[in-house]
């Protein structure tokens, strides 16, 4: 007995120094040796979940965990990283009660205060969370992670003043932290410094090479006119060498039965199966399609779940909850689900798994509502329309391009306030506006439409989005371009404040005409201009991000509001502005023609979309 006790000391030290140096897999080795040997070791329990914690698989990591709390209930380390591994797999309450039991044994445990954060900025409750941070840092000043983390959710409270400095604290104290420089990057990027942000999420990529982080540059690249197809398309390629390629299998999966007309097992893989503008994009095309002829799984990984959750979910003839799961564990899964077709929605956007389309986990894979190619040689198709990507197109993808009929659905606001009189009938002038991205607010953005408030004498133009105009460094940014450019800075309205969809819209009744940003334009916010009555005017370019108004406005007859060059935009502009009796007619009619437009016509899309998943099949069965 004394031996084995022995055997299993030198054991768990092997593994604790293989685990300290990175080698994860022989560390797992060591303590499950000491388990195959005692069960109930509780040292060795800990560290088997710890290092798959540290591996994340975290769905792996908790079994272990929870038998060591069951051992131990006291063991405060155990409770603190099975409250990690609980919130990686989106258990945030459970997750929460691990904590505070925690605290409860350790008042001085400065980790669990900071996990405490963690949980609470999941939950969106993310003044508590710097209550928790704050926590953390009172009984650690130097905790490098807390600062940064503290940063997050003061950005996402519009607290933006304040969370830079919040940054630079943790990279002071800890210079080579990637996720603080990638976070401090996307700062940069809201406040439309995207020279800053490219280099700050490039110092973060040489840091850590996190695929995530690679695609923050991706998504920050694209709102910057100045970066060529060429340059735009090396990025994604370099995306797929770095993440994708190690991953690829030696063969394709195959088409196991090359049946063109049966019935077709098609997989979507998505974080935003919520409250979410993808959401409201597809939800309408897998509650019309034809069961009878598709049956559908869904890989489902949302941060929150909430109504629309619960649509998707009764629309779905299998889901499966990937919360926490390694993208190879999810690429098994759907090996062993026998998927014909998998859609990745959105890949290189926020918490989405790109990565599992890596692994080829079924013979067709089809790239939707991403912000531009997947970058991958792995994805057979990418959805989209001939406005979008007319025939003469210039960009640069790895993918069949599948054109439809229209490529936007939306799933109209049923809650959507009444349309209020124009404003410029009441106020006696123009007011334009913009709720956009302020990272689409660049200088180059603000200078055109600065050309277009000195044209139009006493206009207005009203900027909002999410809190970030409650930041006064924003506001002073914004200022001092609009007053660079001529334009008296008391004619701008900044708009504070988080609101609800329907407060949203309402605020759209004060705007005679919505301004679209470019190279990326507005997609969810043109479509909810016009659906208050609001036209908007857009500037098409080269590239899907910059055709999109281009495409949302030919769909409603309004192509005389696209662009071609930034003279014709001010022209339209300036033109609208000055047309009373269009503004009103438009202002009394949209709505109905946006209604009845293939914008909102749930099931003439999904026929077409359906449609076209069967042509590529077909294709594909042909080929193989």
């Amino acid at each position: 007995m004394i031996r084995e006790q022995e055997i299993n000391a030198e054991r768990l030290a092997e593994g604790m120094a293989a685990h300290g140096q990175g080698r994860l897999d022989e560390a797992a080795e060591c303590y499950q040796e000491v388990l195959r040997s005692d069960p109930r070791h509780v040292d060795a329990l800990h560290l088997s979940g710890l290092v798959r914690v540290h591996a994340a698989a975290f769905v792996a990591a908790y079994p272990y965990l929870k038998r060591t709390i069951a051992l131990d209930p006291g063991f405060a380390e155990a409770l603190n990283h099975g409250a990690l591994a609980l919130l990686r797999t989106g258990y945030n309450l459970d997750a929460l009660r691990l904590l505070l039991r925690a605290i409860a044994i350790r008042r001085d445990f400065a980790e669990a205060h900071a996990n405490c954060g963690g949980v609470l900025f999941e939950l969106a409750e993310w003044r508590k969370a710097i209550d928790a941070y704050d926590r953390a840092l009172a009984l650690r000043p130097d905790y490098a992670e807390a600062h940064a983390n503290r940063a997050n959710s003061l950005q996402l409270l519009g607290e933006l003043d304040e969370a830079r400095p919040a940054y630079r604290r943790g990279l002071v104290l800890k210079p080579d932290l990637a996720e603080a420089h990638s976070n401090l990057a996307s700062l940069d990027q809201a406040e439309g410094e995207l020279i800053a942000a490219v280099r700050g999420f490039r110092r973060a990529l040489a840091l850590k090479p996190l695929p995530w982080v690679h695609s923050n540059l991706l998504f920050c690249l694209s709102y910057d006119g100045r970066v060529s197809h060429e340059a735009f398309f090396a990025e994604f390629r370099r995306w797929e060498a770095m993440h994708a390629k190690p991953l690829y299998p030696a063969t394709s999966t195959p088409i196991m039965d090359r049946d063109p007309q049966r019935r077709l097992r098609i997989g979507w893989i998505s974080a935003d199966f919520r409250e979410h503008p993808v959401a409201r994009n597809v939800i309408g095309i897998l509650e019309h399609r034809d069961r009878t002829r598709i049956e559908t799984v869904l890989y489902a990984s949302p941060r929150a779940v909430d109504p629309m959750t619960d649509r998707f979910r009764a629309t779905a003839d299998a889901w499966r909850d990937i919360v926490g799961w390694p993208d190879a564990d999810v690429a098994r899964q759907m090996r062993a689900d026998r998927l014909d077709m998998l859609i990745v929605l959105a890949g290189h956007t926020g918490h989405n798994r790109l990565g599992v389309a890596a692994h080829r986990p079924a013979p067709v894979q089809v790239s939707f509502h991403d912000l531009a190619t997947s970058g991958l040689s792995v994805m057979d198709a990418w959805i989209t329309d001939r406005v979008l990507h007319p025939d003469a197109t210039t960009e640069r993808f790895t993918e069949q391009l599948i054109r439809l009929p229209c490529f936007y659905l939306h799933d109209p606001p049923a809650d959507a306030p009444e349309i209020g009189p124009l404003p410029a009938s009441v106020a006696g002038r123009i007011t334009f506006g913009s709720c956009n991205n302020t990272a689409k607010h660049t200088p180059e953005v603000f200078a055109l439409w600065a050309e277009v408030l000195s044209a139009v004498p006493d206009s207005r133009l009203m900027l909002k989005y999410l809190n970030r105009y409650a930041s006064r460094g924003l506001r002073q940014r914004v200022q001092r371009m609009f007053a660079s450019n001529g334009v008296d800075p008391a004619r701008i309205e900044f708009v504070a404040g988080e609101r609800g969809r329907r407060d949203q819209l309402a605020l759209l009744n004060s705007v005679d005409i919505a301004l679209d940003p470019f190279p990326f334009n507005g997609s969810t916010t043109t479509f909810e201009a016009l659906w208050m009555g609001v036209p908007v005017v857009t500037l098409a370019g080269s590239r899907f991000l910059s055709r999109v108004g281009a495409s949302v406005l030919h769909q409603v007859g309004l192509d005389d509001l696209v662009a071609d060059d930034r003279a014709g935009y001010v022209v339209r502009t300036i033109a609208l502005a000055n047309d009373r009796n269009k503004l009103a007619t438009l202002r009394t009619g949209l709505r109905g023609r946006v209604a009845a437009s293939p914008l909102c016509d749930a099931p003439g899309y999904a026929r077409s979309f359906w449609a076209a998943l069967r042509r590529l099949w077909i294709d594909r069965c042909r080929r193989q």
